[in-house]
Order: C-alpha cells, then structure tokens, then sequence
C-alpha cells in the first residue's frame, strides 16, 4: 500500500462523511447539536471513524449537493449498483427526508488498498420509519426487501441481502450501509456488542469535541514498495521519507473559534524517532514555502502553523479564515467518477494545494494594457518573460520552436490560456531533456510554446503564465509538470488551445 492508498483510506472516510452532509442539508432547518449530545458507539471491525457536527459544519461552508448525489448515482462510495439507484433518481425528494439530521458519525474498515466493503454512516435526527421506506421505495420504483434483527428492520434492495442495509433505529438514528455494518451497529445499540477502543480511536474522541473528526489506523506495510521519487514534488527532496514507514495513527480535527477554523492533524509513529524526523522535515518545508511566496495570505497562514511533539505523538495545528474555507473544500469534495474500478472502489479527485500555488509560480501584476499592436511593433513589458500585456494579433502555434518567438507574439499565447516555456540552454543534453520533460505533459500538446530565449541567463529555462511567473537552473520535469497541471487553460481573459 503506497501514498496514495493512505490517502484513499482517509478519502473514504471524507465521501462517507459528505454523505451524511448532502441528506442533511437540503432542509435548510436544523436541530441544533453538540458533540457531547451523542455517545459514539463504535464497530470494533472499524479502523476509519468519523464524526461531523452539520449544523455547525453547513454554518461555515456550503455543500453542492447535487454533485454529491451524484457521486452516489456514479459509485463512487460502494460498487453496488442497487445502492446507486436508490440515491440517484430524486435527489431534492431524499435530502428532504433528512432535514432534521444535526449530526453525523460514520465508520469503515479499509483493507490494504484503501477500499472498503464494510462501512456505515449514521444520522442522527429524528425518522418516521414508514415514511421514509415509503418514500425511497417511491424514489427507486422498487421493492425494499425487509428482514427483522434484534426489534429492528433491516432494509435491502437485493433478495440475498448482501449489498447493503438501511435501519431506523428508534425514531432517532438512521443507519446506511453494508449489511454486516448496519447489524453491527444494531448490535452496539442493543448492548450486545462492545464499542471499539484503543489508541486510533482515542484520538478520534480527542478530536471530537469540535466540528468534525477523522481517525484512521495505517497499517503497518503501507509504505512498503512506495516509489516516493514518483509522487510530484517528492522525487528531488533532500531527505529520505523512511520515516513514514513508522506512521501508525492519522487524526484530523477542526473546531472554529470566531472566524477562524482552527484545523488539527494528529500522527502518531511507532517509534519517537520518526516523529522527530517529520517535524525536521516540516519545520523546513514551511520555511522554505514561506521564503518563496509572495502572497501575504499565505505568509499569514503558515506563520501560525504549530508543530508540538511528545514522544511519538506529532501534532500540527494551523488556523484558516473563514474566507477561505469554502474553497477548499469545494476542492476537498470534486468527485471523479471518471476513475472507478470495480466494486467496492471509489474514487476523490485530488485536491488542489493552494497553499503550494505560489510555490509553483510567482504571481506578477497584470499589466493595465492587454491590446493588439501591429505586428512588428515593439513592446516594453514588465518582465521578461513577459506574463501579460499587449500584443501582436497573430499567436504561435503550439510547439517546439528553437529559432525562438517574439515576446509580442507569445504575449497573445498567454492571453488565450497557453503556457510559455522559455529557455536558454546551451548543453544539448539539457535541451534534449526539456524537450522529453514537454513531449511527456498532455497539456503542453493543446497549451504549450516551447523557445529559446536569450533574454534570461544562460542555463535557465522559464514558464510563463497570465500573470504567473517561475524560473529555474536547468530542467526541472516535476516542476514543469506542475506549472501545467496548474495553470494550463486556467489562466487569461481567454481560453483558446494554440
């Protein structure tokens, strides 16, 4: 299991949390809660929990609910197709059953790949167990199936009973989930079952407090065979990431306070030594982004981030405004359909880093002038490369040019959204690798101009954005990829591909 499967685990345990917000939203009233109004009960095969304060959370940022459903009507959470269906037809008619949600927990066991076939998420509210039957069988045009457990009716789609459960649970808890997960759950609220306990889910009770919670255990070869160099970003670090193989417990926590969310990652490591490594290697991080960027905003942001360590406890604590927060989780929840593999898999588009952006490029004042000028005349730009300003009216093609362009032609490139990469370099290998480190990026296809340039010293290559500048010694790919990534089509007062 290598990074991005650790990352999978905590992205399952985010979609069956944003679940939960999506049912609850749509009401637009709410109860109002506190975590300490509900006792975590805990299946013992859980090793992803979570918790979610909606009324508070939906005070602070809005939930898009029908790109949630969605992801539902996708499969995005389980590979059933019956639970797709039953979540995918009507989506105002089943948010509307859940308005009086307030609070959320949700649990999961994730295997060694991040998937998970186990999972349940309960709401709680108040239910009206018929009606709300009626009305999803009224949603699905189906039949649900009924089974009595311990004074309870579990719900099912499949006659076998094998895909997944729906319960209500004395009027004031709704179960969803796989079938093993809702009984287990049944079980925990009958006293025939004992809530699961241990550090993981100590630290999940020490998060609890504010308006969400996440825990999960990493099990103990899950960096084992990860090729760090291929993660971008990671490939040229100065250190070496062994440490990570001693991770052991993830925690992550937000309570607001004011304006502030005040966000909390807990890690725990099987040894202190690692623990101490990590926060070498944050500490350094954070002065290395705060050198380069000139964004004030971030500056601000990671000038109070807090690092504290005890043993082989790491905790990292940062405060972000209000003002920022919706979107970043409109990044946190983008789900990508597009990738599913099967069942039981899901899928979370990357976020974007926006802390990170102005360390992949420098942000540089738009010039007051983006007009045409006829073609021969010269420019004065602000920078050089330019990263805006006026233009003549014919862009470049996109391509390989290394008799160069002039700036007052690759101008109109940026405005149209194009990337600029600007070179001069006189070792042919070092142009051979630029060129290879281009032909491997899918966007410098439809958004890239590659030149040699004489107007930046030699041995450094340059990217250009709409405003976006970066430059550095020699061919850096991951940097390059990056810069696309990024900024590719994204950028400008028009979006035209060269």
């Amino acid at each position: 299991m290598g990074i991005t499967h650790i990352l999978k685990t905590m992205a399952l345990a985010t979609t069956v949390l944003l679940l939960g917000l999506a049912v609850a939203a749509c009401g637009g009233t709410t109860s109002s809660s506190s975590s300490s109004s509900f006792t975590h009960l805990i299946p013992q095969r859980a090793n992803v929990v979570g918790s979610v304060d909606v009324d508070k959370l939906l005070d602070l940022m809005g939930a898009d609910l029908e790109e949630l459903f969605g992801s539902l009507g996708s499969g995005s959470l389980s590979g059933s197709e019956d639970f797709s269906e039953l979540f995918s037809s009507d989506l105002d008619g089943v948010a509307g059953l859940f308005s009086s949600v307030s609070w959320v927990d949700i649990f999961a066991e994730a295997d060694v790949d991040g998937e998970s076939e186990y999972f349940v998420v309960v709401l709680h509210g108040s239910f009206d167990d018929t009606s709300v039957i009626a009305e999803l069988e009224a949603i699905s045009g189906r039949a649900l199936q009924r089974e009595s457990y311990k004074g309870s009716i579990v719900y099912t789609l499949d006659e076998d009973g094998d895909e997944f459960a729906l319960a209500v649970l004395e009027s004031a808890l709704f179960a969803i989930g796989s079938v093993e997960g809702v009984k287990d759950y049944i079980n925990l609220t009958e006293g025939d079952a004992e809530s699961a306990s241990g550090a993981m889910i100590d630290v999940f009770q020490d998060l609890s407090d504010g308006i969400f919670a996440l825990a999960a255990s990493v099990p103990q070869d899950a960096f084992d065979g990860e090729d760090l160099g291929s993660v971008p970003g990671l490939g040229d670090l100065p250190i070496s990431l062994d440490f990570l193989s001693s991770l052991d417990i993830i925690g992550l926590g937000g309570e607001l306070n004011g304006d502030i969310l005040d966000l909390a990652v807990t890690l725990y490591f099987t040894d202190a030594e690692a623990a101490e490594t990590l926060e070498g290697f944050i500490d350094g991080f954070v002065t290395l982004a705060s050198g380069f960027s000139p964004d004030p905003r971030t500056t601000e942001l990671l000038s109070g981030l807090e690092i504290n360590r005890d043993g082989t406890r790491l905790t990292i604590t940062i405060g972000i405004p209000e003002s920022e927060i919706s979107s970043m989780f409109d990044d946190l929840t983008s789900i990508d359909s597009s990738t599913q593999s099967g069942s039981g898999s899901f899928s979370v588009a990357t976020p974007e880093y926006r802390l990170i952006e102005p360390v992949i490029a420098q942000e540089v004042a738009i010039m007051p002038s983006a007009d045409h000028v006829p073609e021969g005349q010269t420019v004065s730009y602000s920078t050089l490369p330019p990263t805006s300003g006026p233009h003549w009216p014919q862009w470049a093609d996109c391509g390989w040019y290394p008799d160069g362009l002039p700036d007052e032609r690759t101008t109109h490139n940026l405005e149209h959204g194009n990337i600029v990469v600007s070179y001069n370099l006189t070792d042919r290998a070092e142009v051979s690798a630029l060129r290879a480190a281009l032909d491997s990026i899918d966007e410098f296809q439809d958004w890239g101009v590659a030149r040699s340039y004489n107007g930046i010293p030699e041995g450094q290559v340059s990217l250009s954005a709409w405003g976006r500048l970066i430059t550095f010694e020699g061919v850096e790919a991951e940097q390059i990829e990056m810069f696309f990534e990024e900024f590719a089509g994204q950028l400008g007062p028009e979006r035209v591909p060269c």
